[in-house]
């Protein structure tokens, strides 16, 4: 028991904590205009204490309810792996900044998803200081757009220029060894963190005209022999149903294992992926179905990349999923909005639009690119509370 000896100080002390919670009560009497509101909170805040206190601060007082934390930017780790290499940004190394950040996100309202860069492997033309990195250790595992031996030090020449569409190396979802390997990381991720759910980046392939790892070929020729695949016509055979529905087929299988691992272990963790805001983008250029996944259950929540600054391109690809999705699959897509390539208002006309449109969460991307400008939120946040 508190014991306060001077009457004065007690009137004040009651009357102070009479005030806390009257505050307490209109801040969450406003009802949000969207059940959900998520952050991506890239991995360069998932480095120290610190950087991920400011985080859990900026949300809490921002009405976040849910973050997606990086923990796997390029083949490493953000947490304790047994098999995955920790991030080289991490300078403390026996730092687990998820162990850190999961209590103190909950003890604040907040569920914590963590987001990993899935089959995007590499992206720099320096190589990983890590020995045990996979780039390093497995290179029959990349994916590329060519059947000639693949050169990793050329490819990764091309990070440094910025014009050329070039993300950096893929693993390959066709070879027979990584759908396993990744399933791996993801199932270490459920056994042994709190999470609430598991968020998939990069599900997907780096273009149109990859897949072309040997390995990923021979287990095409393998599973489809009476697809007519011949060394005379392999132009004209890169370009058929049978192959593309192959690469597709590829990531679709690791979605639904994935969902069948969460099922079997905790089947209260949400899986879901970001997405390309296309539709049609997404399945015929990058093999991403991810309409399929929504409709078959492999997926719980889709959040749509629908970065476009363009209010006409961010409309266009909501009318897609209109014309393609039936309204109830349409309550478990997550609408995106970039913070790092508009002003404010525009981003705040992008909220206003996915109300509109009866989406009923949204993600804004990114808290990194929020935080360089504290006021940028602040129009958001009171549409949102209105």
């Amino acid at each position: 028991m508190i014991k306060i000896s001077n009457p004065k100080n007690n009137k004040k002390a009651i009357f102070y904590i009479a005030f806390l919670f009257l505050q307490a009560n209109l801040i969450f009497s406003q009802k949000s205009l969207f059940k959900d509101r998520y952050i991506w909170v890239v991995r360069s805040s998932m480095v120290a204490e610190e950087s991920i206190d400011r985080m859990i601060e900026y949300a809490v007082i921002n009405r976040f309810n849910n973050i997606v934390v990086q923990v796997r930017g390029r083949g490493d780790a953000f947490y304790n792996s047994a098999f995955v290499p920790k991030s080289s940004l991490i300078k403390n190394v026996d730092f687990d900044p998820l162990a850190y950040l999961i209590p103190k996100a909950k003890q604040k309202g907040l569920k914590v998803h963590v987001w990993l860069n899935t089959y995007l492997l590499w992206s720099s033309s320096v190589m990983p200081i890590q020995k045990d990195h996979l780039i390093l250790t497995k290179k029959d595992w990349i994916d590329s757009n060519t059947t000639s031996p693949l050169n990793i030090v050329e490819e990764l020449k091309k990070s440094r220029i910025k014009s050329n569409g070039f993300e950096g190396l893929y693993l390959s979802p066709g070879h027979p060894n990584v759908n396993k390997h990744l399933l791996k990381v993801f199932k270490e991720l459920v056994e042994n963190y709190d999470i609430d759910g598991l968020h998939l980046d990069y599900i997907r392939f780096h273009d149109s005209g990859y897949g072309k790892n040997p390995y990923s070929i021979a287990n095409y020729r393998k599973f489809n022999a009476s697809a007519g695949f011949n060394k005379g016509k392999l132009i004209d055979q890169y370009k058929s149903k049978e192959w593309n529905d192959y690469l597709r087929k590829s990531i679709t299988d690791l979605v639904s294992d994935t969902k069948d691992m969460i099922t079997l272990i905790n089947p209260g963790v949400i899986l879901s992926a970001a997405v390309k805001p296309s539709l049609y983008e997404a399945r015929e250029r990058f093999y991403q179905e991810w309409d399929v996944w929504l409709v078959a259950g492999y997926l719980d929540r889709a959040f749509i990349m629908n970065y476009a600054a363009d209010l006409k391109v961010f409309a266009a690809n909501i009318d897609i999923i209109y014309d393609n999705l039936p309204s109830k699959y349409r309550k478990k897509i997550v609408m995106g909005v970039a913070t790092y390539n508009q002003k404010p208002n525009e981003a705040l006309t992008k909220v206003k639009y996915t109300k509109v449109t009866r989406f009923n969460s949204v993600a804004f991307f990114s808290y990194n690119s929020l935080i360089q400008n504290m006021s940028y939120f602040g129009s958001i946040k009171n549409y949102i509370y209105k």
